[in-house]
């Protein structure tokens, strides 16, 4: 008895298709799956290239506090503010407002700086570095039709000597 060639070179013809009949099917599911592969790809970027941003103006604003902390700068807000912008390398729209911050216990109210807070005597004074900066979104804007660009912010304190 004489083997078909198709069952001698170890394929099995499917009955009702001819030879080769899903010769592209791997051509096909690629060009379906690739642009979904890549707009997932594209939204992870940008979903980093966000966090960086992010990062990069908490790091801002934390280096703003920073310089403010130090003895004898509790006082100089525009350098707080200048040592916040130079530590937001590539943020666009980077803005930093620097201003104290006066409570009566760590993590309390605000109070004026003239206040007498009951049982702890003088307040304690904090400086306060709020940065803002723009991160660009490359899908969102694109395919959802969100805004182009995302507003960032971070507040840090940091508490200095005082003595009214």
């Amino acid at each position: 008895m004489k083997t078909p060639p198709e069952l001698a070179m170890g394929r099995r013809r499917v009955a009702g298709r001819a030879p080769g009949a899903e010769r592209g099917a791997a051509l096909l599911e690629l060009a379906i799956c690739l642009p979904m592969m890549t707009v997932i790809f594209t939204g992870i970027v940008d979903y980093a290239l966000l966090i960086q941003d992010q990062m990069t103006i908490s790091k801002a604003a934390a280096a703003g506090a920073a310089f403010g902390s130090i003895h004898g700068n509790e006082d100089n807000l525009t350098g707080m503010q200048n040592a916040a912008a130079n530590a937001a390398v590539g943020v666009s729209g980077f803005s930093a407002v620097a201003s104290d911050v006066y409570t009566c216990s760590p993590g309390g109210a605000t109070v004026s700086s003239e206040s007498s807070c009951s049982g702890y005597g003088t307040p304690i004074k904090y400086v306060q570095i709020v940065a803002t900066g723009n991160s660009p979104s490359l899908v969102a804007a694109s395919l959802l039709n969100l805004p182009s660009t995302v507003t960032l912010q971070s507040t840090t304190y940091f508490r200095v000597r005082w003595t009214p």
